[in-house]
C-alpha cells in the first residue's frame, strides 16, 4: 500500500524528486510579527526581519520557476493583526498557507491546528465563522506539515518537532495551514536562507503533487 507521502512523487531512476506546482497553485506566506511587534530578539537578530526576509526569498524562488502564485500578508515592516492576516488569506483563496516565525528553542518546530469536530446543531454562520475555518482542513494541514518537515529534515539533518496547538491564526485559515518556527541559533546569512528556501519550496511542490 502506498503511503500518503509516497503518493505524488515523481521518480527518475533511484532519485525521488518533488512534483511541480502548477500555474494555478496559490500560496499565501505570512511573515510573522512586524512594525512595533519585533518578535523574538536574540543579539542583533529580530524575528520580524528574519521572517520577512525568508518570505521574500520563497516568493522570489517560486516566481522564478513560474509555477504558482505567491502572496505575502506583509511586504514591508508593518504591523498586522491576526484578523487582518486571516482576512488577507481568505481573499486570496490559497491552496496552502505558511506562517514563518522564530523559535524560542534551537529546534525547527512545525505547528498545525487540531481543529474541532463540527457540531451539526451549529448554524451555517457558526460553522464558517472566522475561528472555525480550519476545521475542514485539519488532515490536509497535517500532510502539509509532514512535507515541510521531510525536506527541512533532509536539508539540515535534524529532527523536526511537530505540534498541534489551537493557535488563533491557524484556526482562522480556510486552507491547509502550518506555522513553521525556525531555530534562533542559526546564522541567517544568504547561504542559510537559500537552503531554507529550497526546503520550503520543495515541501510546497511535494504537497502540490499529491
Amino acid at each position: 500500500m502506498t503511503s500518503p507521502i509516497e503518493e505524488g512523487r515523481k521518480s527518475t531512476g533511484a532519485e525521488t524528486i518533488p512534483a511541480e506546482m502548477t500555474a494555478h497553485f496559490t500560496m499565501v506566506i505570512d511573515p510573522g510579527h512586524g512594525g512595533y511587534d519585533l518578535g523574538i530578539i536574540s543579539g542583533d537578530l529580530r524575528e520580524k526581519d528574519i521572517s520577512l526576509s525568508l518570505a521574500r526569498d520563497v516568493e522570489a524562488a517560486v516566481l522564478k520557476k513560474k509555477k504558482g502564485s505567491v502572496f505575502l500578508t506583509r511586504k514591508s515592516d508593518q504591523f498586522l493583526s491576526i484578523t487582518e492576516r486571516a482576512e488577507f488569506a481568505f481573499q486570496k483563496s490559497p491552496d496552502i498557507f505558511l506562517s514563518l516565525h522564530l523559535s524560542l528553542s534551537d529546534n525547527f518546530v512545525i505547528y498545525t491546528s487540531p481543529g474541532e469536530a463540527a457540531n451539526p446543531e451549529e448554524s451555517p454562520a457558526e460553522l464558517y465563522s472566522l475561528t472555525s475555518r480550519q476545521n475542514r482542513f485539519v488532515e490536509k494541514s497535517r500532510e502539509l506539515a509532514e512535507d515541510f518537515g521531510k525536506f527541512i529534515k533532509d536539508e539540515f539533518k535534524t529532527e523536526i518537532i511537530m505540534r498541534e496547538m489551537s493557535l488563533p491564526l491557524l484556526n482562522s485559515i480556510g486552507a491547509p495551514a502550518v506555522l513553521v518556527e525556525l531555530p534562533r541559533s542559526i546564522v541567517y546569512d544568504k547561504a542559510t536562507r537559500a537552503r531554507l528556501t529550497d526546503a520550503l519550496v520543495k515541501g510546497m511542490s511535494f504537497y502540490a503533487g499529491q
